[in-house]
């Protein structure tokens, strides 16, 4: 991978059964985030109630992607750079499996049962399912060009692929690993995410600097507002009234209006915010790349920054990783 298709390693959409806590959590605060950090090898663990890491966790060489279990005990991250997804114990805070896995595993997913999850593969072109017991390939579906996030729909019967290269997003049939309709979208899509009710989908574009709402089903584009420069990461409130986008190369926030896709502010918030997720509680988390900081955001259209928690260097993907009982 080169090392410009390396430093946009950022906010891969993530599987919405991982935004469900544990009943053993209490629901008053959010769940704890981990952190993939690309330049120090790293998944943390930060409480952003308390404002601070809470473990960590060595990993291989150029972490990407990242996907956490509902039970918030396993962390499955992707490698691109060696062809291989770790399974992480965060009890432990250790790595016990290594799957090797395509050439270039890229975003993740766990699917809704957890038996399996789903790999983009950036160099083959693919969307790969394998058996998370074993690292096993349970089969592939070809997608578009330089395939980056996915997103799974509500009942995990479709997968949703942004094919960078290809200007696409790619609908897969998950049961018969098909692919069943191709949706354009602006210039090289990155990132999605789901509204809550699954009738829309939102596609940051890097290079087109603009935000592509779908309409599902169909995938007809109902609107393609211009957000900031190099839009790599995108969330949605819980109540899907508003979306979030993190423009890379301008350092702020984009809030939009999601029925209309209308922007309704802009705030800086630091250097190169890619990853972004809504992590509950009224709060996103945002990850700053160039500061090493976890921005922890109000769901209030034009806020910055509440709090900023230092995380080891290069943070770009996050995950919900549900309290425990017991946990810190």
């Amino acid at each position: 991978m080169t090392r410009r298709a390396s430093r946009a390693l950022i906010a891969l959409a993530l599987a919405a059964t991982l935004l469900a806590s544990p009943s053993s959590a209490r629901s008053d605060e959010p769940p704890r985030v981990a952190v993939v950090s690309q330049q120090a090898a790293r998944l943390t663990l930060v409480d952003p109630a308390a404002g601070r890491v809470v473990g960590e966790v060595a990993l291989d060489k150029v972490p990407a992607g990242i996907a956490v279990t509902r039970d918030g005990r396993t962390a499955y991250v992707t490698h691109p750079d060696l062809g291989q997804v770790s399974r992480v114990d965060l009890n432990a805070r250790t790595v016990t499996a290594r799957y090797k896995i395509g050439r270039e595993p890229f975003g993740i997913a766990l699917d809704s049962r957890e038996t399996s999850f789903l790999v983009t593969d950036w160099s083959d072109d693919a969307l790969i399912r394998v058996d998370a017991a074993t690292g096993a390939e349970l089969g592939r579906v070809t997608v578009g060009r330089s395939p980056a996030g996915l997103v799974l729909d509500q009942d995990g019967a479709h997968a949703y692929v942004a094919d960078r290269e290809s200007h696409t997003v790619s609908v897969v049939d998950l049961t018969a690993m098909r692919r069943v309709a191709t949706w354009p979208t602006g210039t090289a899509p990155f990132a999605l995410a789901l509204s809550p009710d699954g009738h829309r989908l939102y596609v940051a574009n890097v290079r087109s600097n603009n935000l592509s709402v779908l309409e599902i089903p169909g995938g007809r584009e109902i609107a393609r507002p211009r957000v900031g420069l190099m839009p790599y990461g995108v969330a949605v409130s819980s109540d899907g009234a508003r979306v979030i986008v993190t423009n890379q190369q301008s350092g702020k926030l984009a809030w939009l209006e999601a029925g209309t896709g209308a922007v309704q502010s802009e705030v800086r918030i630091g250097e190169y915010p890619e990853g972004v997720l809504n992590i509950g509680g009224g709060l996103f988390a945002v990850a700053l790349w160039a500061d090493d900081a976890l921005c922890i955001v109000p769901d209030l259209p034009g806020s910055g920054c509440r709090s900023v928690i230092k995380i080891p260097p290069g943070p770009r993907l996050l995950a919900i990783a549900p309290r425990q009982t017991g946990s810190q």
